[in-house]
């Protein structure tokens, strides 16, 4: 979820809605991946933001099952390097796993180990330090010492045959699928090795001066809490930012919701932002709870947030939606709906009790605000033939009409339909909004609510000549016995009583130049809450408990 984007992918997720009962209050520590997949590090690197103020050094440690942090060792060095367990080169502050033109030092992966378990971290560093470039490692749950950072087994060897080690007796050690090695950034010098063959994962705690809360930078960004270095099944490391849920939401409410816009809005979007990460599972085999990409939430650490995405966080302190004495497992929401949300069942497909489209009365006073609240664009019937080859697999040969075949209750597009020459094809809920978007720059159908002109389509009159349509599917048609429904078959069955008895619609084309012109307001999914709505709604005095049960039917708050 971001500011004024709004893909979300959940259709696998919302069919467990109402399986899961996830509780706000099981743990109030997330895990929040940042690097992972085909983004996983080779090497990643932490600075302290702040050594005086904010941190001074790190733990060595691991997260336990209740993501409690267990300490194991401890460094005043304000920059470090957890890199993979294999020859690094250093250069430029960077270990690169190839080697560069110009390195400074090789960050060696062979050691020399004491053969002697030692039965805490300051009896092995004790150890350590007697021997040139000695230090600690945790390995399957004891603490070894290990000597030298070699980059080949012989000079291993060669080392230890000249270093005595007599009292302990030695090994040498090769590189690990599992293992991952901190050093002092920018130097061959090894601080702390971790392996416990991926059953537990590094974690990395700065520590804190005189209890102030610690800020620490990743990758150009700075943020709260610890961090997990997963190396679990080999390759390269996955950086996870473990960290409590309520200085999480400080950083997401500003990354989703500009921090400048009304108190009470912000207060709403973090109630969402808190309640979604809580419920969210779909990451956990993954070892976290929630991405940093908009696929969940927005989430760039501390980077955005100020003074009020502070208070609307603290003001809502342990604040989640609920139904029915359960946590409400999708919180969504999304820029603007361009006049009324959606339905799940209409967009995903699964039936959601406090997800119900209704008509908006909000948003409209602050359409003016958002420059791209109505949008337009114009496609060919060729273009639309190559994004239907592309994103359907179809060709229904030359595209001659398009037609919004089924509206919903509330006058969104949840069923369009495209004629060729070869036979049609018809895209339904969320396609309605993200078929199109993806092969055509110009191309792109920002929400749920739209309208189409052009093609083979006829212009339909109704009740006076002042009122008319360009497709049948929008119109409510009455059968024999008086029963009303929405005309969603086309016109090719719809007829009309005229002067001269019954008789079909007849289409005639209006347009020779074969282009078809989509014209739509609002951005997003128009699924749960709008975020300019809560805008509206706060300018216009109501509190972020008003917002949220106009935008989720049903629900309460605790």
């Amino acid at each position: 979820m971001k500011r004024f984007r709004n893909t979300i992918i959940l259709s696998l997720l919302l069919a467990l809605t109402l399986c899961v009962g996830a509780q706000a209050t099981e743990n109030t520590m997330l895990k929040v991946g940042l690097k992972y997949g085909s983004d996983a590090l080779f090497t990643a690197r932490l600075q302290n933001y702040n050594d005086t103020l904010s941190g001074s050094g790190y733990e060595f440690g691991y997260y336990d099952a209740d993501r409690s942090f267990v300490p194991l060792a401890v460094t005043d060095e304000q920059k470090i390097t957890v890199t993979v367990d294999s020859n690094a080169y250093v250069s430029g502050g960077v270990c690169y796993e190839t080697r560069p033109t110009n390195y400074s030092t090789i960050l060696g992966a062979y050691h020399i180990e004491l053969l002697t378990a030692f039965g805490s971290y300051e009896e092995a560093l004790a150890v350590a330090q007697s021997y040139p470039k000695g230090f600690v490692a945790y390995i399957d749950g004891e603490y070894r010492v290990r000597v030298g950072n070699h980059a080949s087994y012989d000079e291993s060897a060669r080392v230890l045959s000249e270093t005595d080690v007599l009292a302990y007796g030695a090994q040498i050690v090769t590189p690990s699928s599992t293992g991952v090695v901190v050093s002092v950034t920018d130097t061959d010098t090894v601080l702390f090795e971790f392996d416990c063959s991926g059953l537990r994962s590094l974690g990395v705690r700065p520590r804190s001066v005189s209890g102030e809360k610690t800020v620490t930078w990743f990758s150009g960004y700075r943020y709260y809490g610890g961090f997990e270095y997963q190396r679990t099944t080999g390759g390269y490391i996955s950086v996870i930012n473990v960290l409590d849920i309520e200085d999480y939401v400080k950083c997401v409410i500003a990354a989703e919701m500009s921090n400048d816009w009304p108190l009470e809005a912000l207060k709403a979007q973090t109630v969402c932002a808190r309640t979604y990460a809580a419920a969210q599972t779909r990451h956990r085999s993954a070892g976290f709870d929630v991405c940093s990409t908009v696929d969940c939430q927005a989430y760039r650490g501390a980077a955005l947030s100020n003074e009020r995405s502070d208070a609307a966080a603290e003001e809502t302190r342990g604040v989640y939606l609920y139904y029915n004495g359960e946590l409400v497992t999708n919180a969504v929401y999304y820029s603007c709906n361009g006049g009324a949300s959606e339905s799940c069942k209409n967009v995903w497909g699964s039936e959601v009790p406090y997800l119900q489209g209704k008509l908006d009365p909000y948003e409209a006073s602050v359409a003016w605000r958002f420059s791209r609240y109505y949008w337009s664009f114009t496609a060919t019937g060729d273009e639309l033939r190559e994004v239907l080859r592309s994103e359907a697999d179809t060709d229904i040969g030359q595209v001659q009409n398009v037609y919004v075949s089924e509206y919903s209750d509330t006058g969104n597009v949840i069923a369009i339909t495209f004629e060729g020459t070869r036979g049609s094809y018809t895209a339904r809920r969320e396609k309605c909004r993200t078929l199109l978007n993806g092969v055509y720059d110009h191309i792109n159908v920002r929400s749920m609510r739209y309208t189409v002109t052009g093609g083979d389509a006829s212009t339909y009159y109704v009740n006076d000549a002042q009122s008319s349509v360009t497709g049948t599917g929008g119109l409510y048609v009455i059968d024999g016995d008086g029963t009303v429904a929405p005309n969603n078959a086309g016109a090719k069955d719809t007829y009309v009583i005229t002067a001269g008895g019954v008789q079909s619609l007849e289409r005639e084309s209006v347009n020779t130049s074969n282009t078809f012109t989509f014209s739509g307001s609002g951005w997003g999914h128009n699924v749960g809450m709008s975020q300019w709505g809560a805008f509206a709604m706060a300018e216009q005095g109501y509190t972020y408990r008003d917002i949220l049960n106009f935008y989720y039917t049903g629900i309460t708050l605790s």
